[in-house]
């Protein structure tokens, strides 16, 4: 591997770990002054940039998005209405528009704990990971399964830094194996029915730039396995 795409490798990877982090805590507890600015940093909006695609894609226009944030912060009642948005879409107590667990997706009868929980479980105990949250809420939260893929990333970006090729590519073979079986398949699910809620201070917003990195991260974690090849 050259030391050009040294670089770029080295980029893409530590730029997964910090988004994959960045959205596991934006789904997974209550916003709070903290993460609102951290959404609001430039670096966020340029993270978010580094995998767009063509001109007006999602990723393309996050970072006018996240800049629109970085005014309303300022605003103390800012904070107030994400709070309460995270808490109606996510917690209650009226009926979810769009619950957050795979499960959710996979059955007519919408239960959680079916199938895929167990095969989300198996996946993380095949790691050796035991997400954080673990046994409190369902190992198949949206929440629980974007930390699987940050600790991925971060034991990914480690390997690299380590010279072990062999570990940087079982976390990105498992990274995208867990991709295209869970992820990039109930996701797209979860924000269709995200679409139906009449809130929009920021959570509907994140989902449709968190559905759009999935489906990018997909072909970065392919192109990251062809330069391990090749190195």
């Amino acid at each position: 591997m050259t030391e050009q795409k040294r670089e770029a490798a080295e980029l893409l990877l530590s730029n997964r770990l910090f988004l994959y982090s960045l959205l596991h805590k934006l789904f997974g507890r209550e916003p709070d002054a903290e993460l609102l600015n951290i959404l609001a940093e430039k670096h966020t909006g340029e993270a978010f940039g580094l995998l767009s695609g063509e001109d007006g894609d999602v990723l393309d226009r996050t970072a006018t998005f996240l800049g629109e944030i970085r005014e309303d912060r300022k605003n103390p009642a800012f904070l107030e209405e994400v709070k309460a948005e995270y808490t109606r879409l996510f917690i209650g107590p009226e009926s979810l528009v769009a619950p957050p667990w795979e499960s959710v997706y996979g059955q007519k009868d919408a239960m959680l704990f079916q199938e895929s929980t167990l095969e989300v479980r198996n996946t993380y105990r095949r790691f050796g990971l035991l997400p954080e949250g673990y046994p409190r809420v369902a190992d198949d939260s949206l929440a629980l399964e974007l930390h699987f893929m940050a600790l991925l990333a971060r034991h990914g970006l480690g390997a690299f830094y380590a010279g072990d090729a062999e570990a940087l590519r079982s976390d990105l073979d498992g990274s995208g194996e867990f991709l295209e079986k869970h992820l990039l398949i109930w996701v797209p699910k979860f924000l269709e029915c995200m679409k139906g809620t009449k809130s929009r201070v920021l959570y509907p917003q994140m989902c449709l730039v968190l559905d759009a990195f999935l489906q990018k991260d997909a072909e970065t974690v392919q192109e990251l396995r062809d330069a391990v090849e090749l190195a």
